[in-house]
């Protein structure tokens, strides 16, 4: 959890079957490709999804005001690589008889926002709520909700917003296919800026994604924010907030995820720890003003040490012709580590300080104030590399000097060094699909898309590729 704000200015986007501008509650979109797909007359949905959120039958008022795409009606098996909607040429021919809005509006102050991490405007059954329903709202819903509960998680949270948390914070940003906000007063926090009629044209490709939700522009417009949303639209708080990592003892990883890598979920954490938790959260937003002030962006922090050592890892872990000869892959290991090792006075707890505060500053002693979480873990993760690639140069370094048959593969374990620390850091930088083809982006499961096979090796995708099952 994060405190977020959003400046004052900023362009936000909202579809919606209505003309008139918005009253209390509803969900905005950074992107216009997001808000379009709701962009659309009452009654009438994306092909093969039925009606606009909310407006299905036996569906109450509240529930009309919805922004998010509900679940996928087709393909729920597992890792089916189909078309998440059905092709063109299958959907009612008839148009509409009253046009979709799209509305655009700019904050009147800056918008202070809780920033829940992950998928966590993902309805699916893989934990990616169970920060919300679970943690901060002690939610219980019925497997068949409309919109998978999202008004009443929406409402509730906003609750949380005017009661325990004291309006300290005006919404809630989170991410699906798009980031977006869950803002708890429209009229209040904003100003109208455009409201524009939108038509169904008839464009807009065949099958696959289609017009059904938005089809390449709007997976661009998902895969241009891997990094970020950008633009300097959201500003984050990186020297205080509330990570479920940053607490001891907790179960997160035994649990019904289907996943090629270990997943967390919260359905084995006590209510006792869940509070604990929730209190942190709490106590974070309402010192909200002591937090703001100006503190180290330790997401570059995390950047630059990424950049750094996220090629040579790759290049060590993978290739073949440096593992195969232990003078090679000492040369490397040497060069990569030369600005921080004395050969005059070897000291390894010298050589770790200097290649840890080359990316991380060191940690405040006693009695100094306690470092932020951001700041602990970022040297934790820096020593472990720095730790691992010196030993590993010290293992070969000394293999070298017992042997003259410099091309000898590297030592076991100096090889086992590296491809621990690689299974370890998982970094995303290794899972990157290069440069894909104009009419192609790198897709990775964003709900509702992806396959399990996206996630394992995500993929340069075309439109009409793009498959569900990943998310149950």
């Amino acid at each position: 959890f994060f405190l977020a704000t959003v400046p004052a200015g900023t362009q936000l986007y909202h579809g919606t079957s209505q003309k008139e501008s918005i009253k209390g509650m509803e969900w905005l979109a950074f992107e216009p490709e997001h808000a379009l797909i709701f962009a659309r007359p009452r009654g009438r949905g994306p092909p093969g999804r039925g009606p606009p959120p909310g407006e299905g039958d036996g569906d109450s008022d509240g529930e009309r005001k919805m922004g998010s795409p509900p679940p996928p009606a087709l393909h729920r098996k597992r890792d089916r690589q189909q078309p998440l909607f059905i092709p063109n040429s299958e959907e009612p021919s008839e148009e509409p008889t009253q046009p979709g809005y799209l509305h655009t509006y700019t904050p009147l102050h800056p918008l202070t926002l809780l920033y829940i991490d992950g998928m966590s405007a993902g309805k699916t059954s893989n934990g990616t709520l169970d920060t919300q329903d679970m943690l901060l709202l002690n939610l219980s819903l019925p497997s068949h909700s409309p919109m998978g509960g999202e008004f009443e998680r929406a409402r509730r949270l906003c609750n949380l917003s005017s009661t325990l948390w004291q309006r300290k914070i005006d919404g809630v940003l989170r991410m699906e296919g798009g980031f977006e906000i869950i803002l708890c007063d429209f009229e209040r926090d904003l100003e109208v800026k455009d409201v524009m009629p939108v038509v169904n044209s008839g464009r807009g490709g065949g099958g696959g994604m289609g017009r059904g939700m938005g089809g390449m522009k709007y997976l661009k417009a998902i895969t241009d924010r891997y990094h970020g949303i950008g633009g300097g639209r959201v500003v984050l708080n990186y020297e205080k907030f509330v990570s479920v990592f940053g607490y001891t003892g907790l179960e997160l990883w035994k649990n019904d995820v289907v996943s090629d890598t270990p997943q967390p979920r919260l359905q084995h954490v006590s209510p006792t720890q869940l509070q604990e938790i929730k209190s942190a959260v709490t106590e974070m937003i309402l010192t909200r003003e002591e937090n703001d002030k100006d503190g180290r962006n330790w997401q570059q922090v995390a950047d630059m040490a990424v950049k750094r050592y996220s090629a040579p890892l790759h290049y060590l872990n993978t290739d073949e012709a440096v593992r195969s000869s232990k003078e090679d892959f000492g040369d490397y290991l040497f060069m990569l580590l030369r600005p921080f090792i004395d050969y005059t006075s070897r000291n390894t707890t010298l050589e770790t300080a200097r290649c840890v505060s080359q990316i991380v500053p060191p940690l405040p002693l006693p009695p100094s104030s306690a470092p932020s979480l951001a700041h602990t873990a970022l040297h934790t993760v820096t020593r472990e590399v720095c730790s691992a690639l010196l030993s590993a140069l010290d293992i070969t370094t000394l293999s070298l000097s017992r042997s003259l048959a410099a091309t000898s593969p590297p030592p076991s374990h100096a090889l086992d060094l590296i491809d621990t620390l690689v299974s370890y850091l998982q970094w995303t930088s290794w899972k990157d699909c290069g440069p894909c083809a104009d009419d192609e982006v790198c897709l990775v499961p964003i709900w509702p898309m992806g396959t399990l096979e996206d996630h394992r090796s995500p993929r340069c995708t075309r439109e009409g590729e793009v498959g569900s099952g990943y998310w149950g």
